[in-house]
């Protein structure tokens, strides 16, 4: 698909990799003013995505965070596609530029859904741009960005006891806030799994040692044995990662989650979504 592996990136050192890719265009204006910023981009755009063309998206592909996180460690996030790009947006890139780890997620949409609209929680470890860029099946890859200000995210402490929360480990989680899916009206849904999602780069606040990075790497959902959602993520999305997207289909089917994490463990949650009558 033209975009490089999670764990590829991961290794692969942003900040020295030679010449910086140039901005398709005049760039938009806080390029101009902020080089260093703009150099950012550039190297992490052509490691992503090589000479490929970045078309601005304008209304097509809407970017949403606050403009001030108030907790750097879970950020909230949305990316929402115009109703005519949706069917035709095969993946959606999450970009955080100035974090350890930059690519935060990767959505690829299945049968089951669209990409209409997806949400997340991240974090955010200096003040940076957000970048969503969506892939149509002809090929083109359109931009969205977002500035933000939140720092330390990376390195914030956990919410909870580390212990606890490997106890709690693999606990999926279900919200249906409009009831499930029926014929020809896709609804809101979201998946979480309690997991540590731990960054590597924090601190036990009792030992004082650093804790090993553990994260979920990567999730699938399903409905009625269709693919609705696939997904690569890494350390930048928050702990106990919550996911937002919307689901077609028929009622009275199963929604299967799988997932796996760093450690080669394997998660999952089953939901049977009866309609109402």
């Amino acid at each position: 698909m033209g975009v490089k592996s999670m764990s590829s990136l991961s290794r692969r050192p942003v900040l020295a990799l030679g010449a910086a890719v140039a901005l398709s265009g005049a760039g938009p204006a806080w390029a101009q003013g902020e080089p260093r910023r703009a150099e950012r981009w550039a190297d992490l755009r052509g490691l992503l995505f090589g000479d490929r063309l970045l078309e601005e998206a304008g209304e097509a592909v809407t970017l949403t965070a606050p403009y001030r996180a108030l907790d750097a460690g879970a950020v909230p996030v949305s990316i929402a596609l115009a109703p005519p790009l949706a069917p035709l947006v095969r993946s959606v890139s999450l970009i955080i530029d100035d974090n350890p780890s930059p690519l935060a997620a990767v959505f690829r949409a299945g049968p089951a859904a669209d990409l209409r609209l997806i949400s997340t929680r991240i974090r955010v470890d200096a003040y940076t741009f957000l970048h969503a860029v969506a892939e149509t099946t002809d090929g083109r890859l359109l931009l969205a960005q977002q500035f933000i200000k939140a720092a330390g995210g990376c390195s914030a402490p956990m919410s909870s006891d580390l212990r606890a929360a490997r106890e709690r480990m693999g606990r999926a989680r279900l919200t249906l806030p409009e009831g499930p899916p029926a014929e020809g009206r896709p609804v809101p849904v979201q998946v979480a799994l309690s997991h540590p999602n731990t960054s590597g780069l924090q601190i036990d606040q009792v030992s004082r040692l650093s804790i090993p990075a553990e994260f979920v790497r990567h999730l699938r959902i399903s409905y009625g044995g269709a693919v609705a959602l696939d997904i690569e993520s890494d350390i930048s999305i928050a702990e106990n990662p919550t996911f937002g997207f919307m689901l077609a289909g028929d009622p009275n089917g199963e929604l299967l989650l799988e997932a796996e994490d760093n450690r080669d463990r394997h998660f999952s949650g089953r939901w049977k979504l009866q309609s109402a009558g």
